[in-house]
């Protein structure tokens, strides 16, 4: 009866291992997928606020790094409306043409002379629309990103348009 005994309280700690043994799993499969969910929530968080700050950031260091006299202008092509800045390389000049076309802000870098083509520029971020208004020295736009979240840009310009 002992040995009988003895065999029951074997195969009861067997059990007792392999009940805890299978929570253990359990429980780290739940804190993974606890963690990857986590993960997900914190990368669409980190996206949703790089696509709210990119297109602001983007527009004020192109401007920042081509004002100078002369060298920021409207100009509209075919109803795109584009922000045109130009630089001097050399004995060339080049303009680096910022517009919202099919879905996108695009940036398109040619010499002065080449004709304009909105399908030719390089997407840069989302975005549902491109509005720049250049008065006073101050170079203000008004942008949505894919989200239709609205941004205003103002810079101040340094040097005289």
């Amino acid at each position: 009866m002992s040995k009988q005994r003895s065999a029951e309280q074997h195969g009861m700690q067997g059990v007792f291992v392999f009940v805890l043994l299978g929570l253990f799993a359990l429980m780290s499969t739940l804190m993974v997928l606890l963690g990857a969910q986590m993960y997900r929530s914190t990368v669409a968080n980190a996206q949703d606020n790089n696509a709210k700050r990119v297109l602001s950031a983007y527009l004020r260091s192109m401007v920042r790094a081509q004002d100078g006299a002369q060298t920021v202008e409207l100009q509209e092509y075919d109803g795109v409306m584009a922000l045109a800045l130009y630089e001097d390389i050399g004995s060339d000049r080049y303009v680096t043409w910022i517009y919202q076309y099919d879905g996108y802000l695009r940036e398109q870098f040619t010499s002065d002379g080449y004709d304009f083509d909105p399908e030719d520029g390089t997407p840069i971020t989302p975005a549902h629309s491109f509005d720049p208004e250049l008065g006073d020295g101050l170079l203000t736009v008004r942008a949505t990103n894919e989200r239709d979240e609205a941004s205003v840009v103002q810079v101040a310009l340094r040097c005289p348009q």
